[in-house]
Formats: structure tokens, sequence, C-alpha cells
């Protein structure tokens, strides 16, 4: 099959290196500098064993209408691997090619929900496809990432029950390292990725602080607890209710029982181990969002999509309210909003 990895970045060179890896056509486009470095030496992908895919001779170009004009075979389909903040460019160019894709499925790997709703908006339904990737994906520098550890894999789930998608499932399912996993419910499956993206995510990026940090410190916590109970509230309150499920590599079940039945001093001993493992001492995607202060954030497809799905529906979510304005402010240009700032606000709201 003919696929399009539209955002070469971490999610869009991994998955492109394993469809080519499949013996999968591929078309990747990225930035200049990706391009310039795959045309070079090739893409690169190393992983934790110490082996290195170098892949050669791969087909590369800087802008979607460029790459649709160089060929002359129709893609499959366009995955779709930039942030959340970028999608809405990204659909104006898909728009624009609207003719030459004619027959493509549209498969959106954003954090956060909301991204599916607007490619169907625009593509319909049956053209699209939910995914998650749950597998810790590094840049080492141009065209080239790394695995940073074994687990993880990637979720797929149809917006529509038809078998119009079973052939890029398949495709996908040969790839060596993508361990797809698919999903009947492809609202459970991006809301149960929520759930883990949301953890220490905003907290840690207000702070300057590694997620164990936050979750070693009682008050702070307690706060991450309450963020993540808010956000089970509100997928509780949707019709139909979405439940948790387990993603590939993490169990997201799991954790939604633990917070309905645990009390946070056992659900501390339980995640405070789980996080030290997962993370250690790196830091979460919004951390990187305000050490650039770019005013570009995917906050407002995770806590803030939690706080406004919940006022929709009539469920109180101070919590991801509070954080979502916070981040909002500190990645502005020029921000002010010092770490010290953001603790005496996160420690009041945690006394609430």
């Amino acid at each position: 099959m003919r696929f399009l990895i539209f955002g070469a970045g971490a999610v869009g060179t991994w998955i492109g290196a394993n469809l080519v890896m499949a013996r999968q056509a591929v078309t990747f486009v990225g930035r200049m500098p990706f391009a310039q470095a795959a045309c070079a030496q090739g893409i690169h992908v190393m992983l934790p064993g110490g082996e290195t895919w170098r892949l050669r001779d791969v087909d590369v170009a800087t802008d979607l209408a460029g790459a649709l004009r160089r060929s002359s075979l129709a893609y499959d389909a366009v995955l779709l691997c930039m942030k959340a903040y970028a999608l809405d460019r990204a659909i104006d160019e898909l728009r624009s090619c609207a003719d030459t894709l004619s027959n493509a499925l549209f498969i959106t790997f954003q954090n956060g929900v909301g991204s599916e709703e607007k490619l169907a908006t625009v593509f319909g339904e049956r053209r699209v496809l939910a995914a998650t990737l749950t597998s810790p994906i590094a840049v080492e520098g141009p065209a080239a990432v790394r695995l940073e550890r074994w687990g993880g894999g990637v979720g797929l789930a149809a917006l529509w029950a038809d078998r119009l998608w079973q052939p890029v499932a398949h495709a996908l399912s040969r790839a060596p390292l993508l361990g797809l996993k698919v999903y009947a419910d492809w609202r459970a499956m991006k809301w149960s990725k929520l759930l883990l993206n949301i953890m220490g995510n905003a907290t840690s990026a207000l702070l300057s602080a590694p997620v164990a940090e936050i979750y070693h410190n009682r008050r702070l916590f307690a706060l991450e607890m309450r963020m993540l109970r808010e956000a089970l509230r509100v997928m509780a309150a949707h019709a139909p209710p979405i439940a948790a499920v387990n993603l590939p590599g993490h169990p997201a079940r799991f954790l939604a029982l633990a917070l309905k039945l645990l009390p946070d001093s056992a659900l501390r001993a339980l995640l405070s181990r789980r996080v030290a493992q997962g993370r250690g001492n790196k830091y979460p995607s919004l951390y990187y969002d305000v050490a650039a202060r770019s005013g570009r954030s995917e906050v407002n497809v995770l806590n803030g999509a939690v706080a406004e799905i919940g006022r929709k529906l009539g469920v109180p979510t101070p919590v991801n309210a509070a954080l979502t304005e916070l981040v909002q402010q500190a990645i502005q240009p020029g921000s002010v909003l010092l770490p010290q700032v953001a603790r005496r606000a996160l420690e009041q709201l945690a006394r609430v």
C-alpha cells in the first residue's frame, strides 16, 4: 500500500520507518532539515538493544503539494503526525489537494481529543481513523529517532463501522515494531490516551520539575488525582459513557479503576513507582511548550478539552480549567509566570 506521512517529526519518522521496514511504499513530508538529512544520509532509527535501522533512498518532500505532484499513483492513507495545534493548517492543505486524495483515508495520531471530529467534518467519518502511539520516541537529530524502551505500540479505531479501512490496518499490523491493536470504540481509545497524557504533564511544565518530583509531593499528588478524577467524571457523563481501555503497554483501564476504588495514599505508592520507572527524571510534552514560549501548546486538547467538554456536560472541572489557564499564560512570548508563582497558585488550588 501507499502511505503519506504528513509531519515527519518523532512520531511520523517512527511510524513511517516501520512501514518502510514492512515493504510498504512511504512518502515523508517534513521540514527542510529533515528532508536534507534524509536525502543525504537516510533515516536512522535506534533501538534499545543497540540495533540501528538505516533506511536509504527514502521518498521525502517538504510540502504536501510537492509530494502529490511527484507521484502519478494514489495514496491509500495519509497519516497526520503533526502536533494538535498544527492540525488546522494541515487540514487546509489537505482540503486544497482534495481531488488528488479523493480515495485516501486519514489517520490521526494527535494527542488529546477533537482531531477526529475536525477531519470528519471536512472529509466524512468513513475516511477517518483514530490512532494513538504509546511507544516512547525521542528525536536524536534531523531524520534520526530513538525508541527509548520496549513496550507500547499503536492503537487504531475507525469512526465508521465498515471494512474500508481493514487493508490499511493489515499493512500497519505487518510493521515490525508498531504492535498494532485495533479498538471497537475510538472515543474510548482516545480518552484513555488522554488520561495517560495529562498525568503530571501540566504541573511538571508549570513548575519546571520532573513528574517523579511532582508525585513525591503529597499536596501536588492529591491535586493530580483530582485532575484525573475530573476527567473520569466527564467520560462518565458523555452519552454514551466512555469507558477507559488498556492501551499497548499501558493499563489505562486499571488506572481508571484504581482512581475510583483506592485512596490517594495507596495510589501514591502505586503510581509513584510506575512514573519513576516510566519517565524517571524526563520532562513531559507541555514542559517543552512552556520552555519555548511560542504561544502554541497541546494543553487545549488535553486539560482544556476536559474543562470545555465538562462545561458543556455540566461536570465541574476546576483543576483542569486552572491548569489550562496557567499553561496558556506560561506559553505566551515574554511570559513572566515563574515556577515559584505557579507553585503558589497550585498549592492554593490544592487547599480548595
